[in-house]
């Protein structure tokens, strides 16, 4: 297997979680001045994930539009996931399947 090495950083990653949300969940913001990201992240060898300032949401009816979280490798390919954070089992195995799917595929 060919070894995995990082192309950006975790800032980089950061700011590109942010883009994406934004793009979704712009109409459901009430203030801009409400970081689009909480600071909670989780890490794994091959990526980031980021999850949505819970401040943020929209009705129950377009959750397919607006509950996501974020996550980024660390070569800087952007998936949209389920939101495991307050799952801390879920969460954890979903991150290194993640991380997995990033190493296997080399992105």
């Amino acid at each position: 297997m060919v070894e995995y090495i990082k192309k950006i950083t975790y800032e980089e990653a950061r700011e590109i979680a942010e883009e994406n949300a934004l793009k979704n969940l712009k109409p459901y913001m009430t203030s801009q001045a409400i970081p689009v990201l909480r600071e909670q992240y989780e890490e794994a060898e091959c990526c980031w994930f980021f999850f949505r300032n819970k401040q943020i949401e929209g009705p129950s009816e377009e959750a397919l539009k607006w509950a996501w979280a974020y996550a980024i490798s660390k070569k800087g390919e952007v998936s949209i996931i389920a939101d495991y954070s307050d799952e801390p089992e879920k969460l954890k195995e979903y991150l290194q399947k993640m991380s997995d799917y990033f190493k296997k595929r080399n992105i």
